[in-house]
Protein backbone atom coordinates (compact mmCIF):
# COMPACT_ATOMS: atom_id res chain seq x y z
CA UNK A 1 0.00 0.00 0.00
CA UNK A 2 1.79 3.37 -1.15
CA UNK A 3 1.74 6.73 1.03
CA UNK A 4 -1.06 8.84 1.04
CA UNK A 5 0.21 12.18 -0.47
CA UNK A 6 1.30 15.03 2.36
CA UNK A 7 -0.21 18.40 1.65
CA UNK A 8 0.91 21.00 3.75
CA UNK A 9 -0.72 24.52 3.54
CA UNK A 10 0.42 27.81 4.64
CA UNK A 11 -1.65 30.66 5.47
CA UNK A 12 -2.26 33.45 2.85
CA UNK A 13 0.61 32.06 0.87
CA UNK A 14 -0.50 28.63 -1.05
CA UNK A 15 -0.12 24.88 -0.32
CA UNK A 16 2.58 22.01 -1.13
CA UNK A 17 1.55 18.56 -1.84
CA UNK A 18 4.68 16.10 -1.55
CA UNK A 19 7.07 18.75 -2.99
CA UNK A 20 4.81 20.28 -5.64
CA UNK A 21 4.01 23.99 -4.49
CA UNK A 22 1.01 26.07 -5.47
CA UNK A 23 0.80 30.01 -4.75
CA UNK A 24 -3.02 30.45 -3.74
CA UNK A 25 -3.62 33.73 -1.64
CA UNK A 26 -7.20 32.24 -0.68
CA UNK A 27 -5.38 29.18 0.97
CA UNK A 28 -6.33 29.31 4.88
CA UNK A 29 -4.32 27.24 7.78
CA UNK A 30 -7.09 25.99 9.87
CA UNK A 31 -6.36 22.98 12.19
CA UNK A 32 -9.35 20.79 12.15
CA UNK A 33 -8.33 19.71 15.71
CA UNK A 34 -8.31 22.44 17.57
CA UNK A 35 -9.96 25.39 15.42
CA UNK A 36 -6.95 27.21 15.24
CA UNK A 37 -5.96 29.41 11.76
CA UNK A 38 -2.01 29.27 12.27
CA UNK A 39 0.58 30.27 9.77
CA UNK A 40 1.00 25.89 8.61
CA UNK A 41 -1.57 23.27 9.14
CA UNK A 42 -0.43 19.69 7.47
CA UNK A 43 -2.84 17.08 6.32
CA UNK A 44 -2.75 13.59 8.50
CA UNK A 45 -4.46 11.27 5.95
CA UNK A 46 -6.23 10.56 2.73
CA UNK A 47 -7.91 13.20 1.12
CA UNK A 48 -10.56 14.83 2.65
CA UNK A 49 -8.87 13.58 6.17
CA UNK A 50 -8.15 16.77 8.77
CA UNK A 51 -5.17 18.91 8.52
CA UNK A 52 -3.59 19.93 12.18
CA UNK A 53 -1.30 22.45 13.03
CA UNK A 54 1.99 21.76 14.73
CA UNK A 55 1.20 22.56 18.31
CA UNK A 56 -1.84 19.49 17.77
CA UNK A 57 0.98 17.30 16.51
CA UNK A 58 3.32 18.35 18.77
CA UNK A 59 0.90 17.16 21.62
CA UNK A 60 -0.03 14.09 20.25
CA UNK A 61 3.35 12.82 19.48
CA UNK A 62 4.73 13.69 23.35
CA UNK A 63 1.51 11.92 24.29
CA UNK A 64 2.94 8.98 21.98
CA UNK A 65 6.42 8.87 23.78
CA UNK A 66 4.45 9.38 27.48
CA UNK A 67 2.18 6.34 26.49
CA UNK A 68 5.15 4.22 25.24
CA UNK A 69 7.36 4.61 28.54
CA UNK A 70 4.26 4.19 30.45
CA UNK A 71 3.28 0.90 28.82
CA UNK A 72 6.77 -0.29 28.24
CA UNK A 73 8.49 -4.09 29.24
CA UNK A 74 10.33 -4.07 31.73
CA UNK A 75 8.75 -1.28 33.74
CA UNK A 76 11.56 1.10 34.19
CA UNK A 77 12.49 4.21 36.61
CA UNK A 78 13.44 7.39 35.00
CA UNK A 79 12.07 10.06 32.77
CA UNK A 80 11.18 9.21 28.65
CA UNK A 81 12.63 12.57 27.73
CA UNK A 82 16.41 11.71 29.70
CA UNK A 83 17.99 14.02 32.20
CA UNK A 84 15.93 16.90 33.86
CA UNK A 85 20.23 18.80 34.97
CA UNK A 86 19.25 21.70 37.23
Amino acid sequence: MSKPAIEVRVHGRGSVTDGDARQDASVQARCDLCGATTDAVVSVGTAGAPFACKSCLRDRLESVTVALFLLKEPRGSGLPWGKISG
